[in-house]
């Protein structure tokens, strides 16, 4: 999501584990080991790393499956066709390699998802899902195989078209289950429940798919992720218009537990470090967070 207009506010916005420095500031863990289900888990969020510039308007965030310690980021509508590979190993994030998507529109980027394509190889999957004002025809996913070298490059990505089979909606969630490789797009509504929708598996690049509703998701949903074992998955709301919440829930959809994220403007990615651990990030604030899981929220792990 860009930053919110004045108008929509008022109507309306495969894991490696990463390195992390402590903030003495984070909200401390409460003493129950399982917090009522109204109430969200306030585990100790950690800084992991900072964005290097040129991630102004950060709206997708995923975790390589190839090259320890490295994340991939996204600008929002308006920036480039571009997927920055990011070393998120200290402090400061470093910039390994930038990819520009040949053929592909940045209409209005909102997430990101790596996961298997149906041959099984790592993907990384870019949702131009965003519609603020509910009025596109279609939305498109772009997916590339990810590069086994992190260079700059120019990647040639399939497009896969999609349209909701019960109208149009907002969006900034993409999701891939590890386990099957099924596409999830989750709509983003304020005030009222979203829903989870699925894509047909596998989806057919050359032709419009539908994606058919699942169940409902939480209100103001901003982003999404499997668990690297699809066991579980979490759907985030944000600030200012939601609360920074991470919803985990069970394959099933059953909710496992309510984590608090930390508090940032815009708070729009999420996606997992690993089984135990969440990422977290804002559009308009450039500090990645790891986020611990409570037990209940981490099944297998």
């Amino acid at each position: 999501m860009s930053s919110l207009p004045a108008a929509l506010l008022a109507t309306a916005a495969l894991a490696v584990p990463l390195a992390a420095n402590p903030a003495p500031s984070a909200p401390s863990s409460p003493s129950a080991a399982h917090p009522p289900a109204h109430r969200p888990h306030r585990g100790a969020p950690e800084r992991a790393c900072t964005l290097p510039a040129g991630l102004k308007e950060f709206s997708g965030l995923g975790v390589s499956g190839k090259h320890p310690g490295v994340i991939y980021a996204l600008n929002d509508s308006g920036n480039t066709h571009q997927v920055f590979a990011v070393d998120c190993s200290g402090a400061t994030g470093q910039l390994k390699a930038t990819f520009t998507l040949g053929g592909a529109t940045n209409t209005d980027w909102e997430a990101m998802a790596v996961g298997p394509d149906e041959s099984g190889r790592p993907s990384i999957h870019v949702g131009d899902i965003g519609d603020n004002l509910a009025g596109r025809a279609e939305i498109t996913v772009y997916r590339f195989a990810e590069p086994d070298q992190l260079a700059d490059a120019t990647v040639q990505p399939t497009a896969f078209r999609f349209t909701y089979s019960d109208g149009k909606h907002d969006a900034e969630s993409l999701l891939i289950d590890p386990t099957n490789r099924q596409l999830y797009v989750a709509s983003k509504v304020m005030g009222a429940a979203g829903k989870l929708y699925k894509a047909p598996l596998p989806p057919q690049p050359g032709q419009v798919n539908s994606l058919t509703p699942v169940r409902e998701d939480p209100v103001w949903t901003t982003d999404g992720a499997f668990s690297p074992s699809g066991r579980s998955y979490v759907l985030r709301s944000g600030g200012p218009l939601g609360p920074n919440t991470g919803y985990v829930y069970d394959a099933a959809g059953t909710k496992l537990a309510e984590v608090a994220l930390p508090a940032q403007p815009q708070g729009e990615t999420v996606t997992y470090a690993d089984c135990k651990t969440l990422l977290a990030g804002s559009e308009n604030d450039s500090q990645i967070w790891r986020v611990p899981l409570p037990p209940e929220a981490a099944p297998g792990c």
